[in-house]
């Protein structure tokens, strides 16, 4: 169990460099499992780029997964059911149900539900506030507080009559894309593939807090997990400035995963 980062500018070879080690220890250890997570986007391309660089064009003990595609190899491993997972035509097909059903109960948002686009726009904040980790509970509490500026409590109250009935509506049936996290947080201790397996990441400019939560998961039942992070060689990765200071994504992230290592008790080899 031990967590490497490996620091580099765009372009500098970072992707390369862990793609030769993890092709080098594949050959050497082929009994084992090696991950490639990269976002959904990227999975193909890198598929390709590990087939070209390997000498003997295979990859038969790595796998290249987004986070979504790790969630169903451990569901298949670990016998773990979900509920059918709804895309983004249908969370919108949802909300608009729900809306409907509510719509006497909204009182600034219900004006505006038949506008071109709008229902995608709160189907796209619903997603966000189950990727950032944000309950119903958490979000009656910033309701509370924004009182004293009534435009903005109203939506929050329209907010809540959508966010709570559409979890009501998928509630035993459905599961979306968002949730499949957390309940792969819940499976990955009973996960032999995941315990004898090392994980690369590559491409991410940061993680959100239930991908943060997986993250020490893995870092804790993994044998390794190695993180590239973009930031020029020149910069302190350490030190966090303002915002608005170049790399400041890339330091906080680099600062989350070290503290969720030290919090699990895991290792931190030295960086490349």
């Amino acid at each position: 169990m031990s967590l490497q980062l490996i620091f580099g500018g765009s372009g500098s070879g970072k992707s390369d460099y862990v793609y030769e080690k993890i092709l080098e220890q594949s050959g050497r250890e082929q009994d084992r499992t090696f991950f490639v997570l990269v976002p959904e986007q990227f999975t193909m391309q890198t598929q390709k780029d590990l087939v070209t660089m390997h000498p003997d064009g295979g990859i038969l003990n790595i796998d290249v997964l987004s986070f979504q595609r790790l969630a169903y190899r451990v569901f298949e491993e670990t016998g773990i059911q979900v509920g059918k997972v709804l895309e983004e035509t249908g969370k919108n097909l949802v909300l608009r149900k729900v809306a409907q059903e509510h719509k006497d109960e909204l009182k600034i948002l219900g004006g505006n539900l038949k506008k071109t686009g709008y229902i995608n726009e709160i189907k796209s904040l619903i997603s966000e506030l189950t990727q950032y980790a944000v309950t119903e509970d958490e979000l009656e509490k910033f309701t509370e507080v924004s009182k004293n500026k009534p435009h903005l409590y109203w939506k929050l109250r329209d907010l809540q009559v959508l966010y709570k009935a559409f979890h009501a509506y998928l509630a035993d049936q459905y599961i979306t894309a968002e949730e499949l996290l957390e309940v792969l947080c819940q499976a990955v201790d009973r996960s032999e593939l995941i315990g004898s397996s090392e994980i690369v990441l590559d491409g991410f400019t940061g993680f959100t807090p239930i991908q943060n939560k997986l993250m020490q998961k893995l870092m804790q039942y993994a044998k390794k997990v190695t993180v590239t992070v973009t930031i020029d060689s020149r910069e302190d990765p350490y030190r966090i400035q303002g915002e608005h200071q170049l790399f400041y994504m890339s330091r906080k992230t680099i600062a989350a995963l070290t503290n969720l290592a030290g919090e699990a008790g895991v290792s931190v080899e030295e960086p490349v």
